[in-house]
C-alpha cells in the first residue's frame, strides 16, 4: 500500500511541476510578429511580413523557408537587394519582403535586417509557416480578414511573445523592426481615421504638369514655368503625387561652438523634386527660417547649417515644426532632456528617434548599439501626411509621449519569469495534492 501511495503522489507531483513548464516553453526561437497582406492599393511587390527572435540565442536562418501554401527559400541579403544578414540577434527583428528593394523604397529610412524572398500573401486568410534548415515547423500561425488590417493600410500585429492573438496596428503602415502597438478593441475593417483633429496637419499633394518645372504644385497653388510665367491650376485628369518632407536629424549640442556647428536635416520621402520657396521651419521659441530657393531631390537630403538659418537648438529640450507655403504643419518633432554632446537626435523609423554619435548630414541615418540605450525621451511627432488623388483620408497624427527602450529586451528574462512562475505554481499544487491525498486516501499501516 505504501508503494502504491508513493508512486501516486510522484505522478502527481511530476504532472503539476512540469506540464505547466512545459506548457510555457513550448514555443519556437522565432515567431511571426507582425503580417502586412493587405496594403491600400496594389499589394504586388508590397507585402512582407516581420519575423522576432524571442530566444536569447542568435538564430541563424540559413536554409531557412518561408511558407504561404508553398515553400519559399529565404535569400540571404544582399540578394535581391536586402540589408543585413541571415542572423537575428536574440530579441531582434527582421522583414521577409517579397521584394527587398520595394520595402526599403516604402520605408526609406528602415535601418533593420530585410531577407528577400517570394511572399503571396491571400487578402481572405491564410496559414503562414517558418520551416528550419531540417524541415521542422518552427511557427505556424492562421490569420483572417476579419482580424484586421483588410486593406486599410494597416497591419496584424502579434498582441505578446507568447500570444496567438493578432490585432490590427495602431500604426498606419505598421511597426517593421519597433515594437508592436496595436489596438485588439478596433473593429474589424477599420477605416482609415479622417482629417478632423484639431492638431492634425493638413495633407500635402502633388500634381504633375509635363511642360512646367519644377514639377509640382501643393493642392491648388501655382506651379511656375522656367521663365515664371506659366500659371497652372490642377485638373481632374492630372496625376497626383504625394509630397512629403520630413525633419530628418538634427544636431543641437555639437562638440566645439554650438551656434557655428549645429544643423537641421530635412528628408524628402517622395518621388519627385520639390521647390521649398516659402516654406518654414520653426523651433520652439519662434526662431524661423523661411526657404528661398532651395530644393531637395526625391529620396534626397538637405543640410541647414546655423549659418544659413540662424535658428539655435536648445540643448535642454527642442521643438522643432515645418511648414508648407500655406501654413500646413507637415511635420513636428520635440525631445526634452539634456542633449547628449556630440550626438545627434535622428528618426529611426515612424515614431523611433534615438540619440546616435555616427553623424550622418546628407545621408541615411545610422546607430550604434549605445543609441538603443539611451534615457526616457519624450517624443512628439507629427509624421507624414500623404494623400492621393483618389484617397481623401491620411494618418491622424498627435502628440504622443515614448519612453526609449533597448530593442534587444532579452527573451531570457522572460523564459526565466515564465519557469520561476511555472516551479511556483507546481509547488503549490503539490502541497495541495499531498493534503488531498492525507484526507482522501485510506492511512498507511506500519
Amino acid at each position: 500500500m505504501f508503494k502504491h501511495h508513493f508512486s501516486l503522489i510522484i505522478v502527481i507531483l511530476s504532472i503539476l511541476l512540469f506540464f505547466p513548464l512545459f506548457q510555457a516553453l513550448a514555443v519556437g526561437p522565432v515567431i511571426i510578429n507582425e503580417i502586412m497582406y493587405d496594403l491600400q492599393g496594389t499589394d504586388t511587390d508590397h507585402e512582407w511580413v516581420e519575423i522576432k527572435n524571442i530566444s536569447d540565442q542568435a538564430v541563424d536562418l540559413k536554409d531557412w523557408r518561408f511558407y504561404d501554401g508553398s515553400n519559399h527559400l529565404l535569400n540571404e541579403p544582399p540578394q535581391n537587394g536586402g540589408q543585413g544578414s541571415l542572423i537575428i540577434a536574440p530579441g531582434g527583428y527582421a522583414v521577409l519582403a517579397d521584394k527587398a528593394d520595394v520595402f526599403l523604397a516604402d520605408h526609406s529610412s528602415f535601418s533593420g535586417i530585410v531577407i528577400d524572398t517570394v511572399m503571396s500573401l491571400n487578402n481572405t486568410a491564410e496559414i503562414l509557416r517558418l520551416i528550419d534548415q531540417d524541415g521542422n515547423i518552427i511557427e505556424e500561425i492562421n490569420y483572417q480578414k476579419e482580424m484586421g488590417g483588410n486593406g486599410n493600410g494597416y497591419s496584424l500585429e502579434r498582441a505578446g511573445d507568447f500570444s496567438m492573438q493578432f490585432c490590427e496596428s495602431n500604426n498606419l503602415g505598421g511597426s517593421p523592426g519597433q515594437a508592436n502597438n496595436f489596438d485588439c478593441s478596433k473593429p474589424s475593417f477599420t477605416p482609415i481615421p479622417s482629417l478632423t483633429a484639431m492638431n492634425t496637419p493638413t495633407p500635402m499633394m502633388a500634381t504633375v504638369f509635363p511642360s512646367a518645372s519644377p514639377e509640382m504644385i501643393l493642392e491648388d497653388t501655382i506651379i511656375e514655368s522656367e521663365n515664371n510665367l506659366l500659371r497652372t491650376a490642377p485638373t481632374s485628369s492630372s496625376p497626383v503625387i504625394k509630397v512629403s518632407i520630413i525633419i530628418n536629424e538634427f544636431l543641437p549640442n555639437p562638440t566645439g561652438s554650438d551656434t557655428e556647428n549645429e544643423w537641421i536635416e530635412l528628408y524628402n520621402n517622395s518621388d519627385i523634386k520639390v521647390a521649398l520657396k516659402d516654406w518654414w521651419i520653426e523651433d520652439a521659441g519662434g526662431q524661423k527660417y523661411t526657404f528661398k530657393d532651395e530644393e531637395i531631390m526625391n529620396r534626397g537630403y538637405l543640410t541647414l547649417p546655423y549659418s544659413k538659418t540662424k535658428i539655435t537648438l536648445n540643448n535642454n529640450g527642442e521643438t522643432l515644426s515645418l511648414y508648407s507655403p500655406r501654413g500646413e504643419l507637415a511635420f513636428k518633432i520635440s525631445y526634452s532632456g539634456k542633449a547628449n554632446e556630440g550626438m545627434s537626435f535622428a528618426r529611426a523609423g515612424q515614431n523611433d528617434w534615438r540619440w546616435t554619435a555616427i553623424l550622418t548630414p546628407n545621408n541615411q541615418n545610422q546607430f550604434s548599439s549605445e543609441s538603443s540605450q539611451n534615457t526616457e525621451l519624450a517624443i512628439q511627432q507629427m509624421d507624414e501626411s500623404d494623400v492621393t488623388e483618389n484617397d481623401t483620408t491620411s494618418t491622424a497624427s498627435a502628440d504622443f509621449s515614448l519612453k526609449q527602450q533597448t530593442v534587444t529586451s532579452s527573451a531570457s528574462n522572460v523564459s526565466n519569469k515564465i519557469i520561476i512562475v511555472a516551479i511556483g505554481l507546481g509547488l503549490i499544487l503539490s502541497v495541495v495534492a499531498a493534503i488531498f491525498i492525507k484526507k482522501v486516501l485510506p492511512p498507511i499501516n506500519s
